[in-house]
């Protein structure tokens, strides 16, 4: 009994000298970075692909338990929002999650329960019965077990096999490309699956923490928003303070008087008409800034960004024969079990806008926008209309730039005499677009990579639109950039 004692107290000994060993490690490394004269998001670039991979391999082999390196992650977060320009009140679910937005970073803690899984599977699945016989416990503490999660993994991914490939959309069956079942994989592929089953598990306890934030968890509540993915391509044509501004709006810990009164204890009012200035107050909500025209200004960037997107699909249907459906024939082509699926040429879109080559388009942006009065007089002034004489459609847009948590409040119009279609469609004052603008890109024929460039574009210019509104936010007087 005392042998087993003494070798308990001598192991967890050397576990702690290899977790402070790794501690100093990282320390020096984030050192080293942080002394460079890149800017912040270099640095961040080089912690992810320079630093994170020579940690992950003595954190994987040597006996580091999650104590230890959730300890590690907490030193890397301080630097990480030193360098993206991030208060240190903001949750690691803001730097690591797939939420709202996401980031291309990636977790300390979620890299190393991979690579422990990994390992786990690597010793007691190998082809030698000599590595299986003699496969050691990994030791990672009390709070996580590999074991215990790669056979809830092996489970899920049973259970997958059970439920069968899902086909989602209009496509026919095998279009997406399933993932090979359990029973069929390889070793390797076995491995994959696993350790993407440990990955995916990391989000639901993520959204979990989230949901008990009341102020930075407010995203779960956006259940018809597109989510916002940021790549390093994306980074890199970004300045400091807009990649910021981004981030902290989202999880509202922007600098806004009331955050800066819990905080600081300082005066919570806006300095434009004295009410209690909240982020969304400055963004949407504040009478002194509408009435200067500031949410007008953002209204018509946003705006003009989709009535560019809606005009050139215009001009490229009337400029369509009428009959361009007829001039590709529609054959089924069937292919034998492990051909590759031949290239055919795209068929023109079979949307509303292809009954007719007539369309025509207002906007209300430079001058006051006139109803077309062969459709009705009337003194209503739509954002956008585009209508069609030859087939007697038209379609009204109206659109808004509201509070995230306010889009679900959307509506739907018919009208009377014409075959009337209103979209309300909205583009969140923090660059996070609706599906109601993804329904209206749909339904006018862009669609695929069109349609997600014209999202991400309308998700750019409000967002920055939205950061001059925040930039300008104490000057009493008004000058659009």
């Amino acid at each position: 009994m005392v042998s087993n004692t003494v070798g308990c107290v001598v192991a967890e000994q050397k576990r702690n000298l290899q977790g402070d060993k790794e501690q100093k490690t990282t320390a020096h490394g984030l050192r080293k970075i942080n002394n460079t004269d890149l800017p912040g998001k270099l640095k961040l670039w080089c912690f992810q692909f320079g630093l994170l991979p020579r940690l992950m391999w003595p954190i994987s082999i040597y006996e580091v338990t999650l104590t230890h390196a959730n300890r590690l992650e907490r030193l890397v977060n301080a630097q990480v929002r030193k360098w993206l320009g991030l208060p240190r009140c903001l949750t690691s679910i803001g730097l690591y999650g797939n939420g709202a937005l996401s980031l291309p970073i990636s977790s300390l803690v979620e890299e190393y329960k991979c690579a422990k899984s990994r390992l786990e599977m690597t010793l007691t699945d190998s082809r030698e019965p000599v590595v299986r016989g003699a496969a050691p416990t990994l030791v990672t503490g009390r709070k996580w077990k590999p074991s215990a999660a790669v056979a809830v993994a092996k489970a899920a991914v049973r259970h997958r096999d059970i439920v069968g490939h899902v086909q989602h959309g209009r496509g026919g069956f095998g279009l997406e490309a399933a993932t090979p079942t359990w029973q069929k994989a390889t070793p390797t592929e076995r491995r994959h699956m696993v350790v993407e089953e440990v990955r995916h598990q990391e989000e639901p306890a993520r959204c979990a923490k989230a949901v008990s934030q009341a102020q930075q968890g407010r995203w779960m509540k956006w259940d018809d928003v597109e989510r916002r993915k940021i790549t390093w391509s994306e980074m890199w044509g970004m300045e400091a303070n807009r990649l910021s501004f981004i981030i902290r709006a989202t999880y509202d810990v922007l600098p806004s008087p009331t955050n800066l009164h819990l905080w600081h204890g300082e005066d919570p009012a806006c300095p434009l008409c004295a009410a209690p200035a909240t982020l969304k107050h400055i963004l949407v909500g504040c009478k002194t800034s509408l009435t200067q025209g500031r949410y007008t200004w953002r209204h018509n960037q946003v705006l003009k960004c989709l009535a560019a997107e809606i005009e050139n699909k215009r001009v490229i249907t009337n400029a369509m024969p009428l009959n361009a459906q007829a001039t590709i024939p529609r054959r089924t082509t069937f292919m034998r079990e492990g051909e590759k699926q031949r290239t055919r040429p795209s068929l023109p879109d079979s949307g509303p806008l292809n009954a007719a080559r007539d369309w025509e388009m207002r906007v209300d942006l430079s001058q006051r926008l006139t109803f077309p009065p062969e459709i009705a007089v009337t003194n209503l002034r739509p954002d956008l209309v585009l209508w069609a004489k030859s087939c007697r459609r038209i379609f009204i847009v109206e659109m808004t730039v509201p509070w995230e948590d306010a889009i679900d409040e959307a509506f739907e119009a018919e009208g009377r005499g014409w075959n009337v279609k209103v979209w309300p469609v909205e583009v969140g004052c923090r660059g996070f677009v609706a599906r109601s603008t993804t329904r209206l890109l749909k339904e006018v024929g862009i669609r695929g990579q069109s349609q997600r460039r014209a999202i991400k574009e309308l998700a750019n210019v409000a967002e920055r639109s939205s950061h001059w509104l925040w930039l300008k936010r104490r000057d009493a007087t008004w000058a659009a950039k």
